[in-house]
């Protein structure tokens, strides 16, 4: 079969996929995920990465066993285990190791080795070399303290991540990143951090993908998080629209978050003939005097594809683009592009 009628995914060995915004909302499916994901999962090995340390890997597994995706060889690997495997490879077996945030940081430590120990266990006599700092809804004043008397004395830091917020059902809450800032108060250190958008993630979920960097892509909907962490990590990448980063955000990408593809869903990795963001063709005009005209009509994903290209090769020119909100809304409408 030609490249141009194989499947975008059948072009590598193992899928690194993120999650929230990309295979669910919350607790509810994003529409057309599972289905999907199901005729990936048959084919090859999917790891799905998520930021979220707080939840052990099983829990997040019967999410998605609960909203239908058959068992196959896919896993779920969190930045709490990646947390876990960076001091296994510097520590001796069973170092006690603070663990602060949900029960996802602790089963990350005791399945890499280590002993997880809560600020309830610790004592003058016992010999605490790092920490891992995560985020959980019980997370207490103490806590954060003992994280910085602790790194003041020289213990290894590691967070799990530096997001500032996490979504919920009532709004955006302070994520890990807002609780390692309040640490960062105590102390000049700089926690090690294993969650996206750094490497560390995405190499783990790789280890257990067995796959070669150029045989391995990765699917998100975050470009500072997800694309940006693929590109850190050496990795292909397909950037899905209808998740938290925008059509406008996608075209105002710097060059270390731009996707190597993009798809309206998870649906672009079956898709025949993906083509790569490089070259635009000019059939769209982003400039601020000539708005959003359409030279030629065209299919939705050839038309989007144009218009990134055209934007990215007009922002590393120091060209002007039109940053106006309502045209790339309305974008995104034509395109059929539905948003929580």
């Amino acid at each position: 079969m030609s490249a141009a009628r194989r499947p975008l995914v059948a072009n590598y060995r193992g899928v690194i996929c993120d999650l929230d915004g990309v295979v669910y909302r919350g607790s509810k499916e994003v529409p057309g995920a599972i289905a999907d994901l199901n005729t990936v999962v048959a084919g090859m090995p999917v790891a799905f990465a998520t930021n979220n340390a707080s939840r052990p890997p099983a829990a997040v597994a019967h999410h998605l066993r609960r909203l239908g995706l058959e068992p196959a060889a896919w896993s779920v690997v969190t930045s709490a285990q990646a947390a876990a495997a960076y001091l296994a490879g510097r520590l001796s077996p069973g170092t006690p190791v603070l663990a602060v945030g949900g029960p996802g940081v602790a089963e990350g430590l005791t399945e890499a080795g280590l002993t997880p120990l809560g600020v309830a266990e610790l004592s003058g006599t016992t010999a605490v070399e790092a920490v891992v700092q995560g985020a959980g809804q019980e997370v207490s004043w103490r806590e954060l303290a003992e994280v910085g008397y602790l790194v003041q004395a020289g213990a290894i830091w590691v967070a799990t991540n530096l997001d500032a917020t996490i979504p919920t059902s009532r709004g955006q809450a302070p994520g890990n990143g807002a609780l390692v800032g309040a640490v960062r108060t105590t102390t000049p250190a700089v926690p090690h951090v294993t969650g996206k958008p750094e490497a560390a993630l995405f190499d783990f979920a790789r280890s257990r993908l067995g796959t070669e960097r150029d045989a391995t892509i990765v699917v998100g909907d975050r470009l500072e998080t997800d694309i940006a962490g693929a590109r850190s990590a050496g990795l292909d990448s397909m950037f899905v629209l209808g998740g938290s980063s925008t059509l406008q955000d996608l075209a105002f990408a710097e060059k270390n978050s731009r996707p190597t593809y993009f798809a309206f869903g998870l649906s672009g990795l079956l898709q025949p003939g993906l083509c790569r963001l490089e070259q635009t063709d000019g059939i769209v005009d982003l400039t601020p005097t000539g708005a959003l005209a359409v030279l030629e009509a065209v299919e939705p994903v050839r038309l989007l594809q144009a218009v990134i290209t055209l934007a990215w090769d007009a922002l590393d020119r120091g060209r002007a683009l039109l940053d106006d909100e309502a045209m790339w809304t309305d974008l995104e409408c034509r395109m059929g592009v539905i948003r929580p």
